[in-house]
């Protein structure tokens, strides 16, 4: 019968480590604001010959925070098709650490495109919406205005302990 080795190390993963949830203490709160993707539908061909439209969404926070989504590629949708996610597809997300009590408010600036390899890229929809700490979740629909192309997106800023 042979014998086992055993490696025999210093435990230091839990060294000088805080257990407590919330972080931030009691005089501040966090909050976790997420914008998401449900559904977005197109009843028009944006392609020059007819094919199927590009599609992506940009979203403008507060000072430079930027984000693209997707960040590379883009949705490909032909006329009178739907695109639905199993998974929440993410377009913002933030966390946001506010004085306990104070009031705040996040706006936030959601911009539809559609991407032409010819021509400069064309704005489909524009939207800035203000979210309220902490809020419950809710359902806005960005549509262009002939209400051609539609996307839905859930706004959810809830308190987190993280």
């Amino acid at each position: 019968m042979s014998r086992r080795y055993y490696a025999k190390g210093k435990k230091t993963y839990a060294k000088d480590q805080s257990f407590e949830q919330d972080q931030v203490g009691e005089e501040k709160e966090r909050y976790l604001i997420s914008i998401d993707l449900m559904s977005l539908k197109t009843l028009k061909d944006y392609d020059i010959m007819g094919w199927r439209g590009e599609f992506y969404f940009k979203a403008d926070g507060p000072k430079v925070f930027k984000s693209r989504f997707p960040n590379k590629g883009n949705m490909k949708l032909q006329r009178n098709q739907n695109f639905t996610s199993k998974a929440d597809m993410n377009i913002w997300s933030q966390f946001k650490t506010v004085k306990a009590g104070a009031k705040a408010v996040e706006r936030i600036k959601v911009i539809l495109r559609e991407q032409d390899h010819l021509k400069k890229d064309s704005t489909i929809a524009e939207e800035e919406y203000e979210i309220v700490l902490p809020s419950k979740t809710r359902y806005v629909i960005l549509q262009d205005s002939k209400e051609q192309t539609k996307a839905k997106l859930r706004i959810q800023a809830s308190r987190t302990r993280y």
